[in-house]
């Protein structure tokens, strides 16, 4: 009791003082500073490298004209390339563009079992996709290839001469989703010289139809 006769400051009136707060030990502090500084990295990590991304992309295979590439459910093969203006589908009348017809030779060796490849695209070199369908004008219908009876199968492309120079085709098992599977990815070796000669070219290219037997040499 002070001289006035009031009890001290932050004191209760007939009581002891009000205890204070304990301080966390410096190991709890430290603990939680390492909790929150591995958050923090976790975050920057998921952030900086998205793993669904990673884990549901497909597996590229690189390969190039004439070298068979394996994946899990097939060795493919793919062959020269060939364009022109004017395309001579199997079945049906001709096909002019006002840009180019490419045509793929593909051979198909399935593994395991019969497959039915249903997916390819050309990646183009002016930074453009274009989807190859199972219908349409651009198509790629390969029937099923039976294991141990190579399938032979052409491709056929509509895009613009700018699109050739750099090209890459893809091929893959299901059309619509490739995610964690072996996809090709086949460098055509295409260069702007190609693309100049082929949109300059009417003589028409041959889309020969799926089949077990060896295409004739043109």
């Amino acid at each position: 009791m002070s001289a006035s006769g009031t009890p001290p400051t932050g004191t209760p009136s007939g009581g002891p003082a009000a205890p204070r707060a304990a301080r966390p030990p410096a190991r709890v502090l430290g603990a939680g500073a390492a909790v929150l500084a591995a958050l923090t990295v976790g975050h920057l990590v998921v952030t900086a490298f998205p793993v669904d991304a990673r884990v549901q992309a497909p597996f590229v295979r690189s390969t190039g004209i004439g070298e068979p590439v394996d994946l899990r459910y097939a060795r493919l093969t793919v062959g020269e390339p060939t364009g022109s203006t004017v395309l001579a589908p199997d079945v049906g009348t001709l096909l002019a563009t006002p840009g180019v017809w490419l045509t793929v030779p593909v051979t198909i060796e399935a593994l395991g079992q019969p497959r039915l490849l249903g997916f390819a695209e050309l990646i183009g070199g002016d930074g453009r996709t274009y989807t190859v369908f199972t219908g349409g004008r651009s198509s790629f219908l390969p029937g099923t290839a039976q294991p141990g009876i190579p399938r032979y199968a052409t491709l056929q492309v509509e895009v613009p001469p700018e699109a050739l120079p750099g090209a890459h085709l893809r091929i893959g098992l299901e059309q619509k989703d490739q995610r964690r599977d072996d996809v090709a990815d086949v460098d055509l070796g295409l260069t702007r010289a190609d693309a100049e000669a082929w949109a300059a070219d009417d003589t028409p290219v041959r889309a020969v139809a799926a089949s077990d037997v060896p295409p004739e040499e043109p």
